[in-house]
Order: C-alpha cells, then sequence, then structure tokens
C-alpha cells in the first residue's frame, strides 16, 4: 500500500464533546494507524461555540484548548493545525511546516463540509467530500422557486470534488429520494477504531436503554414541495414506548439547541432526559457512557428516514463496538447491514418492542453479536481501505 499524505477536516474544536470528538478524530486516527502521513486541519470559517464563563463570545481558547489535548491523547499532537476566524491567526502546526503540507498532500478529505475550500485545498490533486448528513448535503441550498439558479449553486459546490462518498448506502437505490444531480456517489460508512472500543463483558446493574441526541438543530428544508426534518418530528411516534414496557430505564441525552423540546411531557411519558454538556464532555466520558448503557434506543432525522437515505449512526457503530446491541429506526440501512441479532432495524412501535424482547431476554448473545458486527462491517482498517482503493 502506497503511504499518502493526506489532510482531514472536521468539527473537533468547533464542538468540543464526547460524540463529535469521536465521529471525527477516528479518521485521522484510522488512517494514521494504517501508516499514511495524516494531519488534521479544522478552518471552519466559523466562531467556537463554546466558551467557558468569563471569555468573549469570540475567544477561540478553549476550543483550541481541547483540541491541543485531545490530538495529544490520540498520539496526533503534532499534526493539527486550528484557523480561528476571530484573530485570523493559525494555531497547533507551523506556518511554514503547515504550507510545506497543503503543497504536498495527496489526498483532502472534507468531512461534512468542514473546512473553508481554499485555493491551497483546492489545489491537491484528490479532493473527497464526505457526506455524513444525506439529503441535507445534497438540497440544503435548494431552493423550490430558484431551481435553475439552485442548481448551479449546487454543481458549482460539488465541482470542488474530484470524489463523492456518502453515509448514505442507499443513495444510488431507485426508491431513495436524494438526488444525485447526474453526479458519481460513491457509499461508505464510519470507521471505528477497535482498539480503542474494547468490549466489556457483563451488563450493567440497571438495565438502561440510552442515547446521545440533537432534538432539533434547524427548520424544515422545503425540497420539491415537501417539508424534510428533524429527530422531533420521528421521536413522536415512539414518545410512548416506556408505557409499554417495563422493568428497563429510557434515558436520553438530549442537545436542545433548538429550543423545541418539551422536557416534561417526555419525562411524564416515562423518559429520563439529561445534559450531554454535563456527562459526555469528551471521549472518555462519551465511552464510559455507553459502558453503562445496556444497548442503544434510537430514532433518525425525518430526513433521513422519508428519503430512504440508508443512513447509519456513527454513534451506534460506537455502541456496537462497545458490545452494547442497538435497536435504531430503519433509514433502508437494513439492506446494507444484518438486523435481527445485535442489531435491530424498528419502523413502529411493535417492531421497537420486539427488539426490546428479544435483547432482554438474551442480553449475552446480543451483545456478543454487536461487537461482532462491529468487527465485520465498521472495522477501521476495512472501512478506510476500501475508501483509499476507491481513488
Amino acid at each position: 500500500m502506497k503511504k499518502l499524505r493526506i489532510i482531514v477536516s472536521g468539527y473537533i474544536g468547533l464542538f468540543p464533546s464526547g460524540g463529535v470528538t469521536w465521529d471525527y478524530i477516528q479518521y485521522p486516527l484510522g488512517l494514521h494507524l494504517l501508516g499514511h502521513d495524516v494531519y488534521y486541519i479544522e478552518d471552519t470559517m466559523q466562531y467556537s461555540r463554546f466558551q467557558s464563563e468569563g471569555k468573549s463570545w469570540d475567544d477561540s481558547s478553549d476550543s483550541i484548548q481541547y483540541l491541543k489535548e485531545t490530538m495529544e491523547k490520540f498520539g496526533l499532537g503534532d499534526r493539527w493545525a486550528y484557523k480561528d476566524v476571530a484573530s485570523g491567526k493559525w494555531f497547533g502546526i507551523a506556518d511554514a511546516r503547515r504550507n510545506d503540507i497543503f503543497k504536498t498532500a495527496d489526498v483532502f478529505l472534507n468531512i461534512s463540509e468542514s473546512i473553508w475550500m481554499r485555493d491551497e485545498y483546492l489545489d491537491i490533486p484528490v479532493r473527497i467530500l464526505l457526506d455524513s448528513d444525506p439529503m441535507f448535503t445534497q438540497v440544503q441550498y435548494w431552493n423550490d422557486y430558484e431551481p435553475e439558479k439552485s442548481r448551479e449553486i449546487i454543481n458549482k459546490r460539488f465541482s470542488n470534488y474530484s470524489h463523492l462518498f456518502s453515509f448514505g448506502e442507499n443513495i444510488n437505490a431507485g426508491d431513495c429520494s436524494i438526488p444525485t444531480y447526474g453526479l458519481k456517489w460513491q457509499v461508505t460508512r464510519q470507521p471505528v477504531c477497535l482498539d480503542y472500543w474494547q468490549q466489556t463483558t457483563g451488563s450493567p446493574d440497571i438495565c438502561k436503554l440510552s442515547s446521545v441526541m440533537n432534538w432539533s438543530t434547524r427548520e424544515k428544508m422545503i425540497y420539491q414541495g415537501e417539508e424534510w426534518g428533524q429527530k422531533d418530528v420521528e421521536f413522536e411516534k415512539f414518545i410512548d414506548l416506556p408505557a409499554k414496557f417495563h422493568g428497563v430505564l429510557f434515558e436520553l441525552l438530549v442537545t436542545d439547541s433548538s429550543k423545541k423540546l418539551e422536557r416534561q411531557r417526555l419525562t411524564e411519558a416515562g423518559w429520563v432526559i439529561r445534559d450531554p454538556l454535563q456527562l459526555v464532555r469528551n471521549t472518555d466520558e462519551y465511552q464510559a457512557y455507553i459502558e453503562s448503557s445496556c444497548a442503544e434506543f434510537s430514532v433518525a432525522k425525518e430526513t433521513y428516514v422519508k428519503s430512504n437515505s440508508g443512513w447509519f449512526s456513527c454513534r451506534s457503530a460506537c455502541y456496537l463496538a462497545m458490545g452494547r446491541p442497538v435497536i435504531t429506526q430503519d433509514t433502508k440501512w437494513s439492506r446494507y447491514l444484518p438486523s435481527g441479532n445485535g442489531l435491530f432495524a424498528f419502523n413502529d412501535t411493535a417492531g421497537a418492542l420486539q427488539a426490546l424482547q428479544e435483547i432482554t431476554a438474551d442480553y449475552k448473545k446480543h451483545a456478543l453479536a454487536a461487537r461482532k458486527i462491529a468487527e465485520d462491517y465498521f472495522d477501521s482498517y476495512t472501512v478506510l481501505n476500501e475508501m483509499i482503493s476507491c481513488l
């Protein structure tokens, strides 16, 4: 295998939290473990979202420090750079070395369109857009009233890349609503660095089903005269699940940036609602929280479900890697991943209840199967090698 110089982008500094960090760190970490010369560059052109008490809104020092500590923890302490939009300064890799990396890089991997496409990135021979948010990525700039102008804007965005990859594994199927604009979309899935996710034996004392989620991160999109929404829309269908299955604890760590969460209503329905910003602030806390759970129960964004995207969660892949069974709403991912042993797809309450019954009846069996699915389908060595081989 040829050793490549690869630049990876992400949101580790912008959103300093355990789950987001694992979403992005497993790319530079996984590619580094494969022997490639990898650098993480965060150049989002966005102001930091989190400041500790007493710091001003344009102070990025907390984000920079979090990113520095994270990269050092994973042995990448000399392989990161952060562009602070407020001051215009770079942090991390020194200027001369960073500029040399830009000039000599073989591959540029823009995850979630997180990086600002400057000329130095456009000059890199292989430029990959990794669509982690299928359907949103393709239509977020669409305007039903100006279709021709919308196509022009969207095609210009995608023309910045030599390769397009998507977490929407069903994107090329006839029943998928995601517009491809006649472009070649290759499918991929989340890499998990399995050596960092050791399966724990046994089950927690309390049978807790959990998940970590955003309630709603944006207003509904409009595409082709239809609304395309977030998780809050799908969750309504399953809000009464705790009342129908006793003997387990249903807990959610919910970020509510939209301020639309009706906390009391969910609590009265039997859900325990907690704050992820207090419980999963870093990678260790995130892993500890998953380990404290028996399994995951989660819904998907309405847009993923309605479009038949085939999307599967990075978070769910981490539950599987920890040997925690997963019950998650089907987006047509069950066409590409096994369902029924350790991992369960559901479309309605009856399907969710059936999965709960099977997991609680033979927990050890499903815990072992969960880890096996992670090894077979999400191992970073396999996932990232397959991506590189497509370039």
